[in-house]
């Protein structure tokens, strides 16, 4: 294992509520223990103070979804904060942690050469999901195994996006109405996304789920004035969203996942660094 040096450490930021230290503590063991010391800690934008959510940039039904909650924008704000800090600062690229995530001992060495090679990808997600998924044949970033995220995959907690990818992800943020996860990964002609093979991260709430902590619960009390009154939109959006997602079944279904695992594709969970347990 090896603790990175000044320009890594420099792109790697974890986004944590004030109000919330414990995470804080938690994540700043978890980068010591795996030789990731150093991170940088962003203080996110918290949903239930007033004006927080002030010049979001949140417009209902400009994205996927019609409505988000507050909690989500903010946690789209917070992120978005992220990826202007890797342009404002000119870095090759930023590594983006949530505060509730575990890390395999192989994070640090993943996290490096994937920093020094990020003019090979826009974004690499690193956490694990237990969802199955349909990623592309197997290939490398410097050694680093991934595979091309082939469809919108749950949990944003962990990734790295180019200085080339924090261009776009801003460019196309101008206006949302996406959840984070979601946003990242739209499949789009321009957008080079991977998922790290195995996963080097997870969140507490997959890789510790028996365990009653703060870690997974001070962020997800159902607090009315952040996590209620979602508009799902009018009609019209809806039907047109089911219809979309009609066709990506059918697609898969009729021929285009026999086609993806001919070519050496992948269908299933993504596997995990041995250390972690999911």
């Amino acid at each position: 294992m090896h603790t990175p040096d000044g320009p890594v450490a420099d792109c790697i930021y974890y986004i944590n509520l004030d109000r919330v230290p414990e995470r804080r503590a938690f994540m700043e063991a978890e980068f010591a223990r795996v030789g990731l010391a150093g991170a940088h800690r962003l203080s996110a934008i918290d949903a239930s103070q007033p004006g927080a959510l002030d010049g979001a940039r949140y417009v209902p039904g400009s994205g996927s979804r019609w409505g988000l909650l507050p909690s989500e924008v903010g946690c789209f704000e917070s992120h978005r904060r992220v990826w202007e800090i890797g342009v404002e600062r000119g870095l090759p690229a930023v590594v983006a942690f949530e505060d509730d995530v575990e890390l395999s001992g192989a994070a640090a060495d993943v996290i490096q050469t994937l920093v020094r090679n990020a003019d090979k990808f826009d974004y690499v997600k690193l956490d694990y999901w237990p969802r199955v998924r349909r990623f592309g044949p197997s290939r490398e970033i410097g050694g680093v195994e991934v595979r091309e995220i082939l469809e919108m995959v749950a949990s944003a907690a962990a990734y790295v996006v180019s200085q080339r990818g924090c261009r776009k992800l801003l460019e196309w943020s101008e206006e949302y109405s996406d959840h984070l996860d979601d946003f990242l990964t739209i499949p789009r002609p321009d957008w080079a996304m991977y998922q790290c093979f195995p996963a080097v991260c997870a969140q507490a709430i997959v890789s510790q789920p028996d365990a009653q902590t703060v870690i997974k619960t001070s962020e997800r009390e159902q607090d009315v004035r952040i996590n209620s009154g979602l508009d799902k939109g009018p009609t019209w959006f809806r039907v047109a969203r089911e219809l979309k997602a009609a066709g990506r079944k059918l697609y898969w279904r009729a021929g285009g996942q026999s086609r993806l695992l001919r070519r050496g594709g992948y269908v299933g969970l993504v596997p995990c660094a041995d250390d972690l347990e999911v």
